[in-house]
């Protein structure tokens, strides 16, 4: 069962790829390990405000060019940049941390948002290393894809 900010961050995530990318998710409580191991891309943004943290999305390399082609409205099967498809991923993000942060703490809270970043693959894995270090508070979930699955990570510094 997912923590209620699990929930409210698979709720986000879900209904962002949806209306964004028209890309259609439901929940996978599958072995979140397994995907680290996949080919798979990752972007991370930072937050200040009442509180402070980061929100780390991966999504699988076969999932990445649907996500850009729905955005920018081209065929699935016409060749996307990996410059776009990175665009269109960290909008993906910047998105669902604009909607998220609100829900999790209130509308009146007022937040910076920093442009979000494509990472390397080793600084992925250092990522989500950190993201299991205790006395933060993280919330994850894991979404399954029509071409792969997503996993995103939330992370509040004490």
């Amino acid at each position: 069962m997912l923590s209620d900010q699990a929930q409210v961050l698979a709720e986000v995530t879900g209904r962002t790829l949806e209306q964004l990318a028209f890309i259609f998710s439901f929940a996978d409580e599958g072995d979140g390990e397994a995907m680290e191991d996949a080919a798979l891309t990752g972007c991370g943004v930072a937050f200040r405000g009442p509180v402070s943290g980061q929100i780390l999305l991966t999504i699988s390399d076969a999932a990445l060019p649907e996500l850009a082609a729905n955005m920018l409205g081209m065929e699935a099967d016409e060749a996307i940049p990996l410059e776009q498809q990175h665009d269109a991923l960290c909008e993906t993000l910047n998105v669902i941390c604009g909607n998220l942060l609100p829900q999790l703490w209130g509308r009146e809270s007022i937040f910076d948002i920093y442009a979000p970043a494509i990472l390397t693959p080793e600084d992925v894995k250092s990522r989500v290393a950190s993201f299991k270090t205790p006395g933060e508070t993280v919330a994850t979930t894991r979404l399954s894809l029509d071409e792969g699955e997503c996993q995103i990570y939330l992370r509040v510094e004490s």
